[in-house]
């Protein structure tokens, strides 16, 4: 009798530690599954969100394209009227492609060139009800009706550099075993020589 009651009790600890296995399992299987769903949809959004900050930065070369004097100090919305690219509002309303997602451009005076306009493209969005996310793209835009010879282009992102020498010659950047910082763009570049130096950059006559 004493034999059987041990057996009983034996299997009963064993059903419990199994249970306990099989939970902790189920638990890690769950979270790993979420993590990835969440994963997956905040890249979605991200790509998403770089795309739609990417389009607000070419409309506002569009606009700068075709009257420089369109591009107003401020916060703006965009619009296509007649096929082309407007400002209108202060913001774009993006709810259609993202959760309560928007999209802002500022413009604001280069300090340095008063030929020089600084274009911010701002998408931001609810990723969950506690959780909001940003991408936010830069770029100068310069008045080149009124500039005979100036540096255009994008300059090439100090991450791009692999070897010390190249990371050093890009103007902004600095080499701590990688090469990290923020280019230098190429608009600041007033002759031809310090232009053609920054990678990504062309002197313009």
């Amino acid at each position: 009798m004493r034999m059987r009651k041990y057996s009983k009790g034996q299997s009963l600890v064993e059903l419990i530690v199994a249970m306990g296995v099989f939970v902790v399992v189920v638990a890690g299987l769950a979270f790993f599954i979420f993590d990835s769903f969440f994963a997956s949809r905040l890249s979605y959004d991200l790509v998403k969100a770089n795309l739609l900050a990417e389009e607000g930065i070419e409309a506002a070369r569009s606009i700068r394209d075709n009257n420089y004097s369109d591009l107003l100090i401020g916060s703006h919305g965009l619009a296509i009227s007649n096929g082309y690219w407007i400002f209108q509002g202060i913001e774009d309303d993006l709810t259609s492609q993202l959760n309560e997602g928007k999209r802002v451009i500022d413009i604001v005076n280069d300090p340095l060139d008063q030929n020089i306009k600084i274009i911010t493209s701002t998408v931001s969005w609810k990723f969950t009800e506690n959780r909001s996310e940003e991408v936010r793209l830069t770029s100068y835009l310069t008045n080149w009706q009124m500039i005979s010879a100036y540096c255009s282009g994008d300059c090439t992102s100090c991450s791009s550099f692999k070897s010390k020498g190249q990371c050093q010659n890009q103007l902004g950047c600095s080499w701590l075993g990688s090469c990290s910082g923020v280019c230098t763009p190429c608009s600041y570049f007033k002759d031809r020589n310090s232009c053609r130096k920054q990678a990504g950059c062309q002197w313009i006559q």
